[in-house]
Parts: structure tokens; sequence; C-alpha cells
């Protein structure tokens, strides 16, 4: 199986390998600026807001990127929080500034840096963090011409959220819970099962808790267990295992179908007999397809009631680890709000209502990225564009008319729409040709200094997002990956030796600490401002899932003393040397379903398996990376 990048995931049968298709732009910006953009200003413009309407067509842009992401139930839940702070983040900076610029700076800081917090709360709420982030930026930095009222700012923010709600809810209305059976059923048949797990038990948890959506997640996660561990261990030929792929392929596609009204479930293909009674992983693998197969057949929509004890406990360790002050988001948190302030000063001696202000905080905003190789990437992109772009600028005004300018930054502005999310640098191009082209004719600028100072205001913002945080700011950077990498693997063997995972009596609270410390440290291994080649990224990653696997795997597998101590020498720096075979990246477990930990599993090898991969990972990153000076 590949994966969407065209590698083969370990663990996986593999396939042959194609290259990849070269990314094609998409009209699906195109068309939200259609649904969201012009009703939002038409509708500020209705109610008055006059010049400043862009302003409620852009937070409406903003807001629905906030308010999608998951079901309906979960993303309303979202619009009650969030709505009231982006009308406020998108009115009040900009309303504060023509009494107290000082005050108005401070409180765009603040903003973006509780934007940069929001992933803390979970993969979900990444989207919502930038919706605030931009809209706070623009709704500062834009400056309409001829001026508006307080009035006029708060009716727009406000018209566009409104607009933004209604589209999330007409969207929604449909099938509401489409995106919880989606997740679930990526269960099923993902490449990646940890990380889909994951995240449909985290959608499951705020869309109602179904119960057959439970039973459909649980069997599930026992199916791609029992898989693997049937791969691994040669217990099942290839034409068996091929036939369990198919037969989950078809349950996933039942369970991702909208619900139909009409009484009686659509028929699926009956279990082979003989695999639903056989023993070993291959049978496990049968009857927990069984399950999944009961559970839609009976399709019971009632919510399961969850505990809020220590397990609970348990599992919020898991998803939430500690947000603390040199956390990877954290700091991130820091270097965003450091990189606006700066960029705020800079652009604090243009004059008011320079059109590039606005232009060069959304820079800001998208480069400061949490890692360091993210980062570099986004300001690559955005230089490669700025690059090309001036030149396209400067053949445009070379050859064509200023009366077509408009024209041509129309057409410049489609383009970059249909290819910013595919192919960044070449969409980042376009939007220079549009923000030159525009600005010039609607505020009878001169294009040539326009494109000077858009170039220098972007070579500082790229400078300020790569080099602030990575580079100058010391007191943020963390320990060398080296020492990053040992101490994630401690501390993930500390949970296991006191005994804080594992089927059994509830986990007192120091145990819960014990492993959200361990999960923290896990978190804690990405690349900041190291260089890594491919083959080091890729063991990066891997051994961050692993260890992620043993802390989840351990807590709902049975697992005696012995077993323990087995997995214990393997992640020991001088343990078991490790197998070049690893489960598939991420391997699920039972105890991301809601009835974890009720039965015992039959995981114990799987762990096994996973803290060799974890072991091979880490020695493998010990002997490449430089040693500390």
């Amino acid at each position: 199986m590949e994966r969407s990048d065209g590698t083969t995931a370990p663990g996986e049968s593999p396939e042959r390998k194609q290259s990849p298709a070269r990314p094609r732009g998409s009209p699906m910006l195109i068309v939200l600026m259609i649904i969201v953009v012009l009703p939002s200003v038409l509708l500020a413009d209705s109610w008055g807001a006059g010049a400043v309407g862009i302003i409620g067509g852009l937070t409406g842009l903003f807001s629905l990127v906030a308010f999608m992401g998951g079901p309906l139930r979960a993303d309303l839940r979202v619009v009650a929080v969030l709505g009231p702070l982006l009308v406020v983040a998108a009115a009040v900076p900009r309303l504060l500034a023509e009494t107290s610029r000082p005050a108005a700076v401070a409180l765009v800081v603040v903003l973006g840096f509780v934007a940069a917090l929001f992933p803390l709360l979970g993969e979900r709420y990444a989207t919502v963090g930038l919706g605030l982030g931009m809209t706070t930026v623009f709704g500062y930095g834009y400056a309409p011409q001829g001026g508006a009222d307080h009035r006029q700012v708060v009716l727009a923010a406000v018209a566009g959220v409104v607009v933004a709600v209604l589209l999330r809810v007409v969207m929604g209305l449909p099938d509401p819970s489409k995106t919880t059976r989606e997740q679930v059923a990526a269960v099923l048949d993902a490449a990646d099962p940890t990380a889909a797990t994951a995240t449909a038990f985290r959608t499951w948890l705020g869309d109602g808790r179904k119960r057959w959506l439970a039973g459909v997640l649980d069997g599930a996660s026992r199916y791609r267990l029992a898989r693997h561990t049937a791969r691994l261990t040669g217990d099942a030929s290839p034409d068996d295992l091929a036939a369990l792929e198919r037969r989950a392929e078809d349950l996933a596609a039942r369970v991702r179908a909208r619900p139909r009204r009409a009484a009686g479930p659509a028929p699926s293909p009956a279990p082979d007999p003989a695999s639903s009674t056989a023993v070993g992983p291959a049978g496990d693998a049968a009857r927990a397809l069984d399950a999944v197969e009961q559970a839609l057949t009976r399709h019971d929509t009632s919510a399961v009631r969850l505990g809020r004890g220590p397990r609970h406990q348990f599992l919020d360790a898991v998803q939430h680890p500690s947000g603390r002050l040199r956390s990877v988001q954290v700091r991130h948190a820091f270097r965003t709000a450091l990189a606006l302030l700066v960029m705020l000063l800079v652009t604090s001696g243009l004059e008011r209502g320079d059109p590039l202000v606005s232009t060069v905080l959304l820079t800001t905003f998208s480069i400061v990225q949490a890692s360091w190789r993210d980062t570099v990437t986004k300001a690559r992109n955005k230089i490669l564009g700025l690059v090309s772009g001036s030149i396209g600028v400067a053949v445009v005004l070379l050859v064509v008319p200023q009366r077509y300018l408009t024209l041509v930054a129309v057409v410049a502005l489609c383009l970059g729409l249909w290819f910013i999310a595919a192919r960044p640098a070449l969409g980042a191009a376009f939007m220079v040709v549009v923000s030159v082209g525009f600005n010039s004719v609607t505020r009878d600028l001169d294009p040539v200094a326009l494109l000077a100072q858009y170039v220098g205001l972007t070579v500082c913002a790229v400078v300020v997002g790569v080099v602030l945080g990575f580079v100058v700011v010391p007191s943020f950077r963390p320990p060398p990956l080296r020492q990053r990498v040992e101490t994630a693997t401690a501390a993930t063997a500390a949970a296991l030796r006191a005994g804080a995972v594992g089927v059994g009596p509830a986990p007192r609270a120091e145990d819960v600490a014990l492993v959200r410390e361990a999960v923290y440290e896990q978190d804690e291994l990405v690349p900041d401002r190291e260089h890594l080649d491919d083959r080091q990224a890729e063991e990066l990653d891997d051994l961050r899932a692993a260890l992620r696997d043993v802390i989840v795997l351990a807590n709902a597998t049975q697992i005696d003393d012995d077993e323990r101590a087995a997995v214990l020498r393997t992640l020991s720096p001088d343990g078991a040397t490790p197998s070049d075979d690893g489960p598939t990246r991420g391997a699920p477990s039972a105890g991301d379903g809601p009835d974890a930990g009720e039965a015992p599993g039959a995981g114990a090898s799987t762990l096994l398996d996973l803290a060799r991969r974890a072991a091979s990972a880490e020695r493998y990153l010990l002997t490449t990376l430089p040693a500390p000076s």
C-alpha cells in the first residue's frame, strides 16, 4: 500500500512504486471565494458597512476554515466559542489602533499567540488557529479607501461570521455525521492505522458517541492489530490476508455510506466460515470483522456512557500531553508572537492605510511553523514565488498597457487561487501580480515602487520567520535532537517499568503523570533547527509513532512481568538487536476504542515488535546524528 507521497508504508505488502503525479491545481478556493466572500461582502454592504465590506468577506472565508474539520455537532460547539472571538479579532485591533496603536499591536500579538496554541487541543483545532490568526492580522492590516467608522467595521466582521456559520450548517445538515463515519471507516483501510484510530476516536467522542460507531471502531482496531500480527508471524497465507483486506474494504464502504431511512441494513458479503472459526491471528482478524459487521447490522444509535475516572485520565494524558513552556507548540506560539511583533514594528513606519501591511502580516503568520523544516519549506516557496512573480510583474509592466492591469490581476487571482494549495510557489507568484496589479490601479500607486516595497517587506518577513526563534532566541531552542531521542525512549520505558500502563488496576495519579511525561517527550521528536536527510526524517517519524503505540497498546493488552521485561530490554540502549521488520506504521489497538481494556488482548508479540521498531529507529538516529559538542 502506498502513502500519498508515493512511498510504501512499512509493514504493508510492497507494491510497485510509481512516480508521484505532479500536483495539479484545484478550483476549490475559487468556489469558496464565490460562495463565502461574495455573500459576506454583499451582506455587509446591505448592513451599511460600505468600503470595509471586504473585511466581512475575508472574515467569512477565514471563519469557514476555522468552522470546518469535524462533524456538524462538534463544529457547532466550535462556532459557539470561536464565533465571538473571530468578531473581536476582525474588528477590535483595527478600532483600537485609532486610539492607541501600541495597544492594538499588543492585542494582535496576544491573539497570534493564542492562535498558535490551538493545536494543543488536538489536530482538529489546527484550522481553528489558522482561521483566528489570519482573521486577526488581516482585520488589523487592511485599510479601506475613505475610512470607516466603528459601526461599519463591527457590522462587516459580524456579517462574515454569520455567513460562515450559515454555510457550515447548510453543508452539514444533509449528513451531519459524515466526517465521523469517514474517519471511523479509515481505521479499516488507512495506510496509517494509528493516526486514523486516534483521529477517529477523538471525532467519535465529539459527535454523540454513537454505540454502533463505537463497535465499528473497536472491531476495526482489533482487526488491524490481528491482521498485522498474522503477517508478521506468517500464520496466514497471502490469499487469506488479501481476502481479509477485501472484506475490510467492503465494510469500510458500508460505514462511509450515508445511513438509509429504509428498515434493514444493506447486505454484505458473508464471512468465510473457515476463517471466522480459525485459530490464531487470522481467525482473530476475521472475528473482529464479524464484530464490525454486527455493529453495522444493529446500528444502535444510543450514546455510550464514558466514565471520567482514572482510565479517562490515561486517555487524556495520551491525547493531550503537557503544554509546558518548552514544548514544541508553545515554542511555536512564542515564535509566532515575536515574528508578528517584529513585523508590526517594521510596518509601523509605513503610511496609514498602506495596502501591503495586511499582505506582509499574512505572509509572516503563514511562514512561521512549529518546526525548522516546515518553516524553511514555507519560506522557500514564498521566495520562489516572489522571484518569479516579480519577473512576471516586470514583463507585464513592459508589455501590457496600464488600463489592462486590472484584467491581468483578475486572471492572476484565479490562477493563484487555483494553484496556491497544490503548488504553493506558483500560487505565490500569481499573488505577487495580484497585489501589485490591484493596488496600483485602485489606489493610483506607482507599480514599480509598489513592487519594490512588496519585495522588501516580503524578504523581511521571510528572514524574521526563518531566523527568529530558531537562531536568534536561544531560550526557545529545545535540547539537541540526539538528546531528545534518548529522553523520549527513556521516558517511555519509565512509564512501562512503573506499571503506569497495562490492563489491570486503575492507574494512579503518579502513573498518569508518567504517561503524560512520556507522551510529551514523544511529541518533542520533531526536527527543530536540525537538518535531516530523508532517511533520518523517516526514522524519526517511525520512532515517535512506535513509542506512542507502545504506550497505547500496553494500556490495552494483558502483559505479564516477563513480557514487560522483554519490551524494556528491547528499549534499553544495550537491549536485544531489533528486527529489520516492523509493524505497520502505527499499529492500532483496541485501547483506542471505547471498550478498550475490557477483554485481554493477544497483542504482546506486537508490543514487542513495536519496541523493536522503536529501538531500530533510535539506534539509527543515535548513530547518524552528531554527538553534542
